[in-house]
């Protein structure tokens, strides 16, 4: 789906491509939105839960800030951050119901959505990262760091897996027990970041 989206805008006028990312950035912000109502009408709201303070979901949160204004920063701040974080997330899912669940398709159109989101700022903007972004991108996961420290302290919860591992098998399971998993973590993230960095690098040099 992604990949029909962005081959049909790469062919649509620039008006079209700008209002095809506007949609994108706010369809997945308001999933977000609608579900956290939706759960919060439910009277099975969690605190600890059900709040969009998850890295993805913070994100979402962010995007239409994103599509709407295209501002580089914002891409290279995003880029990393989904790449990394959100793939991960694809990869090792913590669903806790299946098809048909709503809680399903929250999760795939957010989490799919985000690289959907990313690929067409690449493709479609022409937006690109250079060396500078792996340190922009670095220093403000540790702003978003901090908020969920702040966030955790207040409501006992477990955002962006600070008190522990995700109950799904993930990448932190190979990093040791808490808080060993989070400083290891760390200490690998601009490797991690500058890995992902490669390819655009490598593209770069060859067109230079």
């Amino acid at each position: 789906m992604g990949y029909t989206l962005i081959k049909y805008a790469l062919k649509t006028s620039h008006k079209n491509q700008l209002r095809i990312g506007n949609y994108i950035g706010y369809f997945i912000s308001l999933t977000v939105v609608f579900w956290t109502i939706y759960k919060y009408s439910s009277k099975n709201f969690d605190i600890t839960r059900d709040l969009p303070f998850h890295l993805c979901y913070f994100i979402a949160l962010l995007l239409p800030i994103f599509t709407t204004s295209r501002k580089k920063i914002i891409y290279d701040i995003l880029l990393f951050w989904i790449l990394a974080g959100t793939v991960q997330a694809i990869i090792t899912p913590e669903l806790k119901y299946g098809f048909p669940h709503i809680h399903f398709f929250k999760f795939w159109i957010v989490h799919g959505g985000l690289i959907i989101a990313i690929f067409y700022a690449t493709f479609i903007y022409k937006m690109r990262p250079n060396l500078k972004s792996v340190l922009i991108s670095f220093i403000a996961i540790q702003g978003y760091f901090i908020f969920a420290i702040l966030i955790n302290k207040l409501t006992g919860a477990n955002y962006f897996y600070l008190n522990a591992k995700p109950s799904a098998p993930s990448i932190l399971d190979y990093l040791g027990d808490w808080p060993n998993y989070i400083i290891v973590a760390e200490l690998f993230l601009v490797p991690y970041f500058l890995l992902i960095y490669v390819p655009f690098y490598l593209t770069n040099k060859k067109k230079s």
